[in-house]
């Protein structure tokens, strides 16, 4: 029960900003702007300013990093040939693929690992989302390139890789952590307002861009849940206890897993040939499984 009870509260503000968009609280023109300060200034200031206060070696665990990599990339291989079962071509087969291991780390994930599992948790969790969005934005530019036929620069390509704020924080923080450098108490104070507005906005804003009326085509959808909801997380699971992680270390990585599929998704889709209309449909089927979800992978990890 106590799982259930840490994770509830997110996505009730999850449902606030549901109900918000819907009685005008949360207009459209609030979302875009929004959306833009949680993710350059608020979310990645959490973050930098959680990491650069961890003991370095405490929070950087390789053995544990390559294990739920190796998780994220066998589940991707999985989806690639569940695909083929299900028949899937062209852009949809490549968002499919996308969806079933693209997990929303730098709002849901983050959020559920910061709130159950405190500051450590969050730690932990940070240092892992910078990798796990190295991976996750490469395996979905091969997946959504190689089924639509399209060929991104590389320049751009590595620019939406590297460049993505969680990452950029998530790095400086660890280079703060590992030479001990200092922060000055105003600089400090400054980055603390800036970063607890950020998982709170994001909430809302996930809240505000759920849409019921996307859930159609549901068996690839259902399939691509299992692999991303639950086969990802326990994968993830196994191979992190294997690697002789710790009980919170686990747990964070675990819930990072096991969030549920990124907005992201929609937005490569457009851009580099996928299927917006099924990425719409796996990105709702996947963050209202999650409410269920996620509350036993915490349980199960921690």
């Amino acid at each position: 029960m106590e799982p259930l009870v840490r994770v509830l509260p997110v996505f009730l503000v999850i449902l606030v900003g549901w109900v918000g968009r819907r009685v005008g609280l949360i207009p459209p023109g609030f979302q875009a702007p929004a959306n833009r300060v949680a993710y350059y200034l608020a979310v990645p200031c959490l973050i930098f300013l959680k990491i650069s206060a961890a003991p370095f070696r405490e929070v950087f665990r390789p053995g544990g990093i390559l294990a739920a990599l190796a998780a994220v990339v066998a589940v991707w291989a999985a989806a690639q040939a569940a695909a083929r079962v299900l028949g899937l071509k062209g852009g949809t087969r490549g968002t499919f693929v996308q969806a079933s291991v693209h997990a929303n780390l730098g709002y849901i994930g983050l959020a559920v690992a910061y709130y159950a599992l405190g500051d450590r948790g969050l730690q932990f969790a940070g240092v892992y989302a910078a990798f796990f969005m190295l991976a996750n934005n490469f395996l979905s530019v091969v997946a959504l390139t190689a089924a639509s036929g399209r060929r991104p620069g590389l320049a751009r390509l590595a620019a939406r890789i590297g460049l993505q704020p969680v990452i950029v924080g998530s790095l400086l923080g660890l280079v703060w952590s590992f030479f001990q450098l200092p922060l000055p108490g105003l600089a400090r104070e400054t980055i603390r307002i800036l970063g607890s507005m950020g998982l709170p906005l994001a909430l809302l804003l996930i809240g505000a861009d759920l849409g019921l009326d996307a859930l159609r085509r549901p068996l690839p959808a259902l399939v691509s849940l299992g692999l991303k909801n639950l086969a990802l997380p326990a994968l993830g699971m196994v191979l992190l206890g294997l690697a002789g992680a710790g009980a919170t270390e686990r747990a964070a990585a675990v819930v990072l897993l096991a969030a549920p599929t990124a907005t992201l998704t929609l937005v490569m889709g457009r851009e580099l040939g996928g299927d917006p209309a099924f990425a719409s449909t796996a990105i709702s089927l996947s963050t209202l499984a999650s409410a269920a979800t996620l509350p036993l992978w915490l349980a199960l990890g921690h």
